[in-house]
């Protein structure tokens, strides 16, 4: 009988050295190629972040400058709604104006200049209001 010992393979290699598809240095390769698919995949992560994070700051921006011009366009409507009122009506405190008119501009503008006496010609050349339109428009529908 013979005695058994490990025989060489031609490329060199005892049979104990030979790797097998399951082996560890295998299997540490692969879980390096986990760690690195890990590490690009975190990489990735945070690039997304820095990419969402630059676009709310963008969108945070255009909103502000959006919201100044629709600031600045309310203030210009206001201004031209109040020049459109009589001087004697803007130049009234808004607590006569409110408690003694009703916030009617027509009654103030009546009010202010004394015109309860006079003839209604000259309080016809004064601006009408929605309000006024509407009393005006319920008295001849109900006539």
């Amino acid at each position: 009988m013979s005695t058994a010992t490990p025989t060489t393979r031609p490329n060199g290699q005892s049979p104990e050295e030979l790797q097998t598809p399951g082996s560890a240095s295998t299997r540490k390769r692969r879980t390096h190629n986990k760690q690195d698919i890990q590490q690009r995949n975190e990489e990735q992560r945070q690039a997304m972040i820095e990419n969402f994070d630059l676009e709310i700051e963008d969108k945070i921006r255009s909103m502000m400058v959006q919201l100044e011009a629709d600031k600045m366009d309310l203030l210009l409507k206001a201004d031209c709604e109040i020049a459109q009122l009589p001087k004697c009506v803007r130049e009234m405190p808004l607590k006569t104006f409110l408690h003694e008119y009703g916030g009617e501009v027509s009654m103030a503008a009546r009010g202010a200049l004394s015109l309860e006496d006079q003839d209604d010609a000259l309080f016809a050349s004064l601006p009408e209001t929605p309000l006024a339109i509407r009393v005006r428009r319920k008295a001849m529908a109900s006539k």
